[in-house]
């Protein structure tokens, strides 16, 4: 007596299963789940594209430059703006702080290349060189959450505790956009200068940023 149930097989390509008939025999089973023609299409697609759009470097570079000059230009813009319209809370330097923090992490950040996280003491000239970026890297992204934090705090305290609207309360918004964008960019500049197409680019030694 055969059993009533019999497990699937799943062919190692994942576009057909196999089951057993009533006969013993196997027969092929098309997948509903797996669309065999749909990558084809799209990488064919992609291609056709891809000839036409800017490389992956350039993609990162203008994309990371234009946050960060977003990011002060929304600061900048909330400081003259307050400073026109006699704005009940006064800039002073600790308005500053987090966007000049944000700036040094993204400095920070993008000083470490991806090897050297888990690099060895043989590829590398120095000592413990993991461990020193690691501490570089995560001193770097502290500083960037740290920002962000001190300007939802500046936003919080002075302006949506005390009741603010309207005009007065632009800068608040100008400082969180601030931070968040270059925050933003920092990461967009670290992730694209570490991938594979920006490597086989630019080697290592002959990364500006690297030769820092």
């Amino acid at each position: 007596m055969s059993p009533r149930y019999q497990p699937l097989s799943i062919d190692s390509s994942g576009a057909t299963t196999t089951t057993r008939s009533s006969s013993g025999g196997i027969r092929p089973r098309s997948n509903p789940f797996y669309c065999t023609g749909c990558v084809t299409i799209f990488q064919q697609v992609y291609d056709r594209i891809a000839v036409y759009l800017p490389p992956q470097v350039e993609v990162v570079g203008y994309l990371s430059g234009g946050l960060f000059a977003l990011g002060w230009w929304f600061f900048i813009d909330g400081v003259l703006f307050a400073q026109s319209r006699n704005a009940p809370q006064a800039i002073r330097f600790e308005d500053y702080v987090p966007g000049i923090l944000s700036t040094l992490s993204l400095i920070i950040v993008n000083l470490i290349d991806k090897d050297t996280l888990n690099a060895d003491d043989f590829s590398f000239s120095g000592n413990n060189v993991a461990c020193k970026a690691r501490a570089f890297a995560f001193v770097g992204v502290s500083m960037a959450i740290g920002a962000i934090g001190g300007a939802l705090a500046i936003l919080s305290l002075k302006y949506i505790i005390p009741g603010y609207t309207g005009d007065a309360f632009y800068f608040g918004i100008a400082i969180c956009v601030q931070n968040i964008a270059i925050f933003l960019g920092s990461m967009i500049l670290w992730f694209g200068r570490n991938s594979e197409e920006y490597s086989n680019s630019y080697p290592l030694e002959q990364d500006p940023l690297w030769r820092l």
